[in-house]
């Protein structure tokens, strides 16, 4: 009989639980794609409910969307809420969207915008270009953040450098103060 030694043992079972740990989200995104939402949330809830952040978000989504599941804005929200805090980017500009769109818990507008800003700006800051668009409108229109060309024109080139479209499109016709 072979006898292995506790830390051998222990990482043998962290590799063997990685490897797991990717292969159900990896099936969840496939069925998803094909259109088999049941199976991608059978997938998703368990990996969810352990904490994954993609998880979290991809069920948020589908919440949102109402595939395979009853469309649900509150269970959408909390799933997304729930990527978000842990630093997922995309999770962090659906939330900010939900936000500025109005989806979630009740608040006024004045903290709606804010807290559309506050997690458009997490998103940015780790290079989503289009959180980094939308930051820039929010500066240039003044929703949520103090208003300032000058911050608008900082995101929207960094939405731009990222490939952004309409952020690009944005900057060659952006005349200040009109």
């Amino acid at each position: 009989m072979i006898r292995l030694r506790p830390a051998v043992l222990a990482l043998c079972l962290a590799v063997s639980a990685s490897a797991f740990g990717a292969e159900p989200l990896d099936e969840a995104r496939a069925a998803h794609s094909r259109g088999d939402h049941l199976r991608a949330i059978a997938l998703l809830v368990p990996l969810a409910n352990a904490g994954n952040p993609e998880a979290q978000t991809r069920l948020g989504l589908m919440y949102f969307r109402g595939q395979g599941v009853r469309e649900d804005d509150d269970a959408a929200f909390a799933w997304m809420r729930k990527a978000a805090v842990q630093g997922h980017a995309q999770a962090q500009y659906h939330l900010a969207s939900f936000y500025a769109f109005g989806y979630g818990p009740p608040v006024d507008d004045e903290e709606r915008d804010r807290m559309a800003a506050r997690w458009y700006f997490e998103s940015a800051q780790q290079g989503n270009a289009d959180a980094q668009y939308v930051l820039g409108l929010l500066f240039l229109s003044g929703k949520g953040v103090v208003r300032s060309e000058d911050e608008a024109r900082k995101w929207f080139a960094r939405a731009a450098n990222g490939g952004h479209a309409d952020a690009q499109r944005f900057l060659s016709e952006f005349t200040p103060g009109r």
